[in-house]
């Protein structure tokens, strides 16, 4: 069995990196999910984890995306951009070069699969519960179609009927409008709409963002929400609690990783 604590000091190479281009370009980003919870609760990464996520708001995430295509250091990681042929999904991962991540939906697609970390674009959500699940909808509606249309197969029933649906009928071009359709606006709440959250969880107020809070991570300072204990009570509930070994499993992604190919 692999040493997870390799792989994570793997990540966590690459999560440093990431931070200190922030730094550096004046960019603004906060842990979140997992990785926020392990900050908090563990100071470091879920002792089983296998990932590492950050969000940022919009306009962060855009200035993201046009410094890392200029001033990454492209010899040593590469940039899987949102809504590529490469990355049709609508999220940006950081991989580092050399290095291998299998996950059963890409193992056998020709793309970039190194180890990475997720990067999440949080968009505005109205105020109003029944724009914002039409917002959350289209989300949905447009990872579907962009999923079919890249031949990704799914096991999951209801997945298979939800991208067949969506490769016929949907509109890619209209569910991006719907999706960013409150980004002129000052809204009282953000959502990161492209991960796995359902509704509830995936969109919270804006003010549990505040200015990033530097926190211990791995024996480095990292940042996470202002008010991180409301967000992860948000999403986590009882967020000191311990899962299952159930659903400890669950939350592995890899089945095979490297760190030297």
């Amino acid at each position: 069995m692999q040493d997870i604590k390799v792989l994570q000091n793997k990540i966590l190479e690459i999560a440093l990196y990431f931070d200190e281009f922030c730094r550096q370009n004046d960019i603004e980003y906060y842990l979140m999910g997992g990785s926020a919870l392990g900050a908090v609760r563990h100071q470091g990464f879920i002792p089983w984890d296998d990932d590492f996520d950050v969000f940022m708001t919009y306009e962060n995430y855009q200035k993201f995306l046009r410094c890392a295509r200029e001033k990454l250091d492209t010899n040593r990681f590469y940039l899987q951009e949102e809504n590529t042929k490469e990355w049709p999904l609508f999220y940006t991962k950081l991989r580092m070069n050399n290095t291998l991540f299998l996950e059963p939906d890409t193992k056998d697609r020709k793309m970039h699969k190194g180890i990475f970390i997720d990067i999440f674009c949080l968009y505005n959500i109205s105020d109003s519960n029944f724009v914002a699940g039409i917002q959350f909808l289209a989300a949905k509606m447009l990872a579907a179609k962009s999923l079919s249309q890249r031949g990704y197969a799914s096991a999951s029933f209801g997945k298979k009927i939800l991208m067949a649906i969506a490769r016929v009928f949907v509109s890619k071009k209209l569910m991006i409008k719907i999706v960013k359709s409150q980004m002129k606006k000052q809204t009282n709440r953000v959502g990161q709409l492209f991960g796995k959250a359902k509704f509830k969880r995936a969109i919270f107020p804006r003010y549990y963002l505040g200015k990033p809070r530097y926190v211990l991570f791995e024996n480095h300072y990292l940042p996470v929400p202002e008010y991180v204990e409301d967000y992860l009570t948000h999403v986590f509930g009882d967020y000191m609690k311990l899962p299952s070994q159930e659903e400890i499993e669950k939350s592995i992604h890899s089945q095979q990783w490297s760190i030297d190919v």
